[in-house]
């Protein structure tokens, strides 16, 4: 069995179904690029980490797409299950049957950085699991030794998602130990947050949702 793997779980960038709660303020054709942006940067911050990674997709749209974005040979898994936590439990299953450590992590955070992952990998070296928080109550990370479905039964798309799988994972006496919090990127305030992080500081590596970013505040009035 081979020792750590990285869970890449994301969507595969599609009109009408990426990005959502960005169209009203974006549109639909922007949320696309946007969510491609993000891929590519996740993916070239983690491809030379010396870690095998999994990417775990959604079950619409193309996988074409996602192959096209990435660009080269990977494990694809399509995401299964009824709800998200259902879909995350059982990629993190797939995956623990291969490998000794699984990190799962998110699509929406084009800031994340190799550190991130790092000290996720050196907590479970002491912990059962690891967990990293982002600002709006959820996680964007999550790692294990061992599966254990509960600790995905909870109600997600909340502001409590974070403290929720705490509870579950404290209940079930597991250890743990917390990352380093992030930036997910999900309405209109975070999108605005993102490019002020980015203007303040040139040396994050995302050059893809730099571009972008700034293109779209440049060019569209209604953005200021």
């Amino acid at each position: 069995m081979k020792n750590k793997v990285i869970i890449f779980f994301t969507r595969i960038p599609t009109l009408g179904k990426t990005k959502t709660r960005l169209e009203s303020f974006l549109n639909k054709d922007l949320c696309v690029k946007l969510q491609t942006a993000f891929i590519k940067d996740i993916y070239n911050n983690i491809k030379d980490m010396g870690i095998e990674i999994i990417i775990s997709y959604s079950d619409h749209g193309e996988l074409k797409v996602l192959r096209d974005i990435i660009g080269e040979d990977i494990c694809f898994l399509k995401q299964r299950g009824k709800d998200l936590g259902e879909k995350m439990y059982n990629a993190i299953s797939f995956s623990l049957k291969r490998y000794n450590n699984a990190v799962l992590i998110g699509s929406d955070l084009p800031l994340i950085n190799k550190n991130d992952i790092e000290i996720a990998f050196k907590i479970l070296e002491t912990k059962d699991i690891v967990i990293s928080p982002t600002y709006d109550g959820g996680y964007y990370l999550i790692g294990m030794k061992d599966e254990n479905k509960d600790i995905f039964n909870i109600r997600y798309s909340t502001s409590s998602v974070f403290r929720e799988t705490i509870d579950k994972i404290t209940n079930l006496q597991k250890s743990f130990g917390e990352g380093n919090i992030q930036l997910d990127i999900d309405d209109k305030n975070d999108f605005l947050k993102l490019y002020e992080i980015l203007n303040k500081d040139k040396s994050i590596s995302c050059e893809n949702t730099r571009k972008l970013v700034n293109e779209i505040m440049e060019k569209c009035d209604k953005y200021e």
